[in-house]
């Protein structure tokens, strides 16, 4: 009885309690095992992602991305190249500007009309400072210009009481008006003989005034320092910047370039659908709208599509905030590492994943064998208890029913 007791309660925690637990395990480490080796593909296709976008983005500023701050310092210095490619290429507009005055002028009736004049000005006289564009007519003043200040010496001379007085020679070094009269002293008048109400005062010889040299020891007072100040007026720093880099003529010919860009791409399209211009037919139309052709208005629509992508690509737009901005070039930087953050936190995912899947692993290769060996115990046992109760009802077979069938 006390065996049948045992066998019976071997097989009963087999079977409700170890087999069950045993097979938890095993899916727990399968699922776990699964979840992260799909989540290690998700992660390397987002490494490869963010790599992707970082060398674009850098390959759309124009930089490697080896040593990202010190190559976007360095792009500052092929402003002044760019802005030089980008005046030669306005340059070139000229047909265009004057064709867009002459239909502009036609139309309206106003032949002194006058369109896009930061262009007109800067295909005239180039990429000049913004002080020649605002004041056309002032000329420059050059600021290496001499001085006309000249320094006179003074002269000592002394009266007949003995007091000294320092005077200049002012006939010699001051320029006068020559339309002006000059207006000498009298003759009878020095400046020695002048009276001015003060008796001479005897201070006798045993006065000390203190003109005896102190004596300050070591000490530094800095006067062997020379110290420069320069001071600018209001608004030169502006007027010294060339159009292209002073932001606010840089967006007017941006606008200008979007305007003429506009008129020729809306003519062009104009021009294609009819073959014949009714302006064309009028006899006061100029002639170079008379002759103009769809292939010479595309190309002169390409020549100022040219700068004006030049102005407004996302290099350029970088460029300037850069050259402007000192601290646009850490968020810059900042920005542009970040995805190569993004990509070093998903391959520290990928480790702690495969760090899991090995675990998995582990636990499935300890507990897998145990659940073979309890299952097998247990029907090594039913087959015993289920032998033992058939002798006991005289060989008729017995068959125990229950979860014990479905390990």
């Amino acid at each position: 009885k006390q065996w049948y007791q045992r066998r019976v309660g071997n097989i009963t925690q087999n079977v409700k309690y170890d087999v069950p637990l045993y097979k938890k395990q095993i899916a727990r480490a399968t699922q776990v095992k699964q979840d992260s080796l799909k989540k290690q593909a998700d992660c390397s296709n987002n490494i490869a992602k963010y790599e992707q976008k970082y060398r674009e983005r850098c390959a759309e500023i124009g930089i490697v991305g080896d040593h990202v701050k010190a190559e976007l310092a360095g792009l500052v210095l092929d402003i002044p190249d760019m802005m030089v490619e980008i005046s030669r290429d306005i340059g070139r507009i000229q047909p265009a500007i004057s064709y867009y005055q002459s239909f502009v002028r036609f139309l309206l009736a106003n032949p002194e009309l006058e369109v896009c004049p930061l262009l007109t000005h800067f295909v005239k006289y180039g990429n000049t400072p913004v002080s020649q564009w605002e004041n056309p007519t002032t000329p420059m003043e050059s600021s290496d210009s001499e001085s006309s200040v000249e320094v006179i010496d003074p002269i000592e001379t002394q009266d007949k009481n003995g007091c000294v007085f320092v005077t200049t020679d002012t006939q010699e070094h001051v320029e006068t008006d020559p339309e002006v009269p000059s207006q000498p002293l009298p003759p009878e008048t020095k400046s020695s003989d002048i009276d001015f109400g003060i008796d001479t005062i005897d201070f006798g010889t045993d006065i000390d005034f203190g003109e005896e040299t102190a004596d300050f020891g070591d000490i530094d007072f800095g006067d062997e320092t020379e110290l420069q100040i320069d001071l600018l007026e209001a608004g030169e720093e502006k007027k010294n910047e060339s159009l292209l880099d002073h932001t606010a003529t840089r967006n007017q010919i941006v606008d200008e370039l979007y305007e003429l860009a506009a008129f020729l791409s809306a003519r062009s399209e104009e021009m294609g659908r009819n073959t014949e211009s009714i302006l064309s037919e009028i006899p006061d139309c100029p002639p170079e709208i008379q002759t103009a052709q769809v292939e010479g208005i595309t190309k002169m629509l390409a020549l100022v599509d040219g700068p004006l992508n030049r102005l407004t690509c996302d290099r350029m737009r970088h460029l300037l905030l850069l050259k402007n901005s000192e601290k646009y070039l850490d968020r810059l930087s900042d920005n542009l590492q970040g995805q190569l953050r993004l990509s070093d936190k998903m391959q520290d995912t990928i480790s702690e994943l495969k760090d899991r899947v090995a675990e998995a692993e582990r636990t499935y290769e300890e507990v897998e064998p145990k659940l073979r060996r309890a299952v097998a115990v247990t029907k090594e046992l039913k087959g015993c208890v289920e032998q033992h109760l058939s002798t006991r009802y005289k060989g008729r077979p017995v068959r125990i029913m229950g979860d014990i069938n479905t390990l």
